[in-house]
Formats: C-alpha cells, sequence, structure tokens
C-alpha cells in the first residue's frame, strides 16, 4: 500500500543496480530542473531494517541517519 504519491524506490544499501538507478534518477532531475518552472528535489530518508547494528545509535526507531541505514526511501518533492 503507498501512502503517498511522492514515493518513487527503496535502495538498499550494496545494491549497485538499485544504487545506479538513483544516480540516474538524480541526473534526471537535475535536467529537468533545467527545463521546467517549479524545481524538483530528492529526499532519502534512512531506514534501519532488520538486524541492524546501527540501531542503538538513535533515540528512535523512526530517525536514522543515512549513514547508519541499510535501506534508502526515495521521494520527489517540488521546491
Amino acid at each position: 500500500m503507498i501512502r503517498t504519491k511522492r514515493y518513487i524506490m527503496t535502495v538498499n544499501r550494496g545494491n549497485l543496480e538499485e544504487e545506479f538507478r538513483l544516480v540516474v534518477l538524480r541526473d534526471t532531475i537535475k535536467f529537468l530542473n533545467r527545463h521546467i518552472d517549479h524545481k524538483l528535489y530528492i529526499k532519502c530518508h534512512g531506514r534501519f531494517g532488520k538486524n541492524n547494528p546501527n540501531i542503538h545509535k538513535s533515540a528512535s526507531y523512526s530517525e536514522c541517519r543515512l549513514e547508519d541505514a541499510i535501506r534508502k526511501d526515495i521521494y520527489i518533492y517540488e521546491r
């Protein structure tokens, strides 16, 4: 079930194909921003994932730094 239309994909750390898709998406947004009036940006939201050894570093389960995340949820927003 998708809760927002802004969600694009999830990128797992170490998955080269998914990380490459994120690089391509960033390049696409850069290209689009040169040609459209309303600018877009990509937001990466980190998720700890199951059995993440870095979970002790955070005060709450919902706040996860990207360096500590196993997964990143990718969203596109307008500025």
